[in-house]
């Protein structure tokens, strides 16, 4: 009996061993990316703390509650494409509720966070920044054609980054959040003013 009940238990920890070691030859599960909450209110005081809050409505939702969403701020960039999300193209406001030094957030026109492709546009928010309005707001646009720089013309017409008024109201497709340090790539270098 007791050579039964020891094979038994032989049995048991080898097939845990194995268990075990067919499970850590497995790769970790990427972790899950964080979801875009949805509530009604209005004002500054409506979004949370190191969040950036989109509004549906001018002036962070001054005239009524309506819609805002709501995009963690972490020290990681975390880039939220709203394809097919009711957020898409809704918002009209912006409020980022951060420190303001170390933290930075975007959001861009087309479905993808990032300046490739043709048209890339963005605006920037940082700790603090309140916008009550996404149109006529200084933003940086890729833009085709010739740039003014130190005093001097491009002699090709090219692809660059300018600064520009942007009209982002009801435009939106993909916002970043993260840590300055994170969020660097979404900064280019000024190629000039067309």
């Amino acid at each position: 009996m007791k050579k039964l009940a020891l094979s038994t238990a032989l049995a048991a920890s080898l097939l845990l061993s194995l268990t075990s070691a067919a499970q850590s030859a497995e790769p970790p599960a990427a972790p899950a990316a964080p979801t875009v909450q949805e509530h009604t209110g209005q004002g500054a005081g409506a979004c949370p703390r190191m969040s950036l809050c989109l509004y549906q409505d001018f002036n962070l939702n001054a005239a009524n509650p309506a819609k805002i969403w709501v995009f963690p701020v972490t020290e990681d960039r975390v880039d939220f494409s709203l394809k097919g999300h009711p957020a898409a193209d809704q918002p009209s406001s912006g409020y980022m509720n951060a420190p303001n030094l170390g933290w930075a957030a975007y959001l861009f026109p087309s479905y993808t966070c990032g300046f490739e492709g043709e048209g890339g546009e963005a605006i920037a928010f940082h700790g603090g920044s309140r916008l009550d309005s996404l149109d006529g707001v200084n933003g940086r646009a890729k833009r085709y054609g010739y740039f003014l720089s130190k005093g001097k013309w491009t002699t090709e017409a090219k692809w660059g980054i300018t600064e520009k008024t942007l009209y982002l109201h009801d435009r939106a497709g993909c916002v970043s959040t993260g840590s300055y340090n994170s969020t660097s790539a979404l900064r280019p270098q000024i190629d000039g003013s067309m």
